[in-house]
């Protein structure tokens, strides 16, 4: 059971982050205005850093980030099949790339988050 829960930060950074990948490219979470042409919805991949942090039982930093990035390959070939229009690989890489910086982010929030809730160790 301890290794399973050593191991529950990555895994669900890797599903959250996949969930959330799906989920923009399949249109279902349109969080990006015609009008500015900022996409939020990176804002989204702030949540798989943090909730990995929260599981994580070491690396609190490390693991989510690896959860996510082990499961870039998958997003990858999601990029290949979801697409009508076919779009170069510089912006499917720089797309996956901010996506893990703003789980890196998530995964930095939680950490601090944590650090701030738990009791002092006397």
């Amino acid at each position: 059971m301890a290794v399973y829960f050593r191991k529950a930060g990555s895994i669900s950074s890797a599903i959250l982050f996949v969930v959330i990948f799906a989920s923009q490219e399949s249109g279902l979470v349109v969080t990006n205005a015609p009008t500015h042409g900022a996409s939020l919805g990176l804002l989204l991949f702030l949540l798989p850093g943090m909730v990995g942090s929260f599981l994580s039982y070491a690396n609190k930093i490390v693991t989510p980030l690896l959860g996510a990035l082990l499961v870039t390959p998958l997003c990858l070939a999601m990029f290949y099949i979801g697409r009508c229009a076919p779009l170069t690989l510089w912006f499917q890489l720089t797309y996956l790339l901010s996506a893990l910086f703003w789980c890196a982010c998530g995964a930095l929030a939680g950490n601090f988050l944590y650090a701030m809730i738990k009791p002092p160790v006397r």
